[in-house]
């Protein structure tokens, strides 16, 4: 499938988006994930993307139940679609800022829209450099115990610790619900040490 050139939306902090909500997939920003785009709503939705900005949110709330405002999501910008004979789509969505909903916008299609705002990434004390520091010495450990392992490398701990957690929760965990737990902790020292943790339970296997 021929993908058109985007706007760059990296610099947008507030619009209305559509949504796809799912149950077993996380995005973090940073970071790529494969979907298959089947339902016809979906369907529809990444019809309508295809001729904007490519993009849409992802959230692992149930869209269909309960009140989703404030609930969370990524932008997501659609990197490569293949249509499949069966009409559904494999798309490879690369996660750009995480978001958070604030109201759905009343349209006529059978996917939703939602109004979103950016979230930014929360700060890392200062005063608690030697958890990253620890977190750099375990996870370079860890890289360094496995020769010819493809663990990400040069991740930004000093620039935006938050990115490097990320990326590296979303290569060692396959947990669903502990990355959504993840997903969803807005302390950067928590993620930090549940990172910690998350590496560190790798040596114990």
């Amino acid at each position: 499938m021929q993908l058109i050139d985007c706007p760059n939306i990296t610099k947008i902090t507030s619009g209305i988006s559509p949504v796809m909500f799912v149950k077993n997939a996380v995005l973090f920003p940073n970071c790529n994930i494969p979907l298959r785009i089947f339902e016809p709503r979906y369907r529809k939705m990444l019809d309508s993307v295809f001729k904007g900005s490519r993009s849409f949110i992802l959230s692992f709330e149930d869209g269909d139940n309960g009140d989703l405002t404030n609930s969370v999501g990524t932008m997501g910008l659609v990197t490569s679609a293949v249509t499949q004979s069966d009409g559904s789509s494999i798309v490879m969505l690369n996660g750009l800022f995480k978001v958070k909903l604030n109201k759905m916008d009343n349209t006529n299609e059978l996917y939703q829209n939602w109004s979103y705002e950016k979230l930014e990434s929360t700060s890392f004390d200062a005063d608690n450099n030697d958890l990253l520091d620890k977190l750099k010495i375990t996870y370079n450990k860890l890289c360094n115990a496995i020769d010819g392992s493809d663990y990400p490398k040069n991740l930004p701990f000093s620039k935006d610790a938050s990115q490097a957690c990320d990326t590296i929760i979303e290569f060692l965990v396959s947990n669903i619900s502990l990355k959504k737990q993840f997903f969803l902790s807005n302390n950067i020292n928590n993620k930090i040490s549940l990172t910690i943790k998350v590496i560190e339970s790798v040596f114990q296997k």
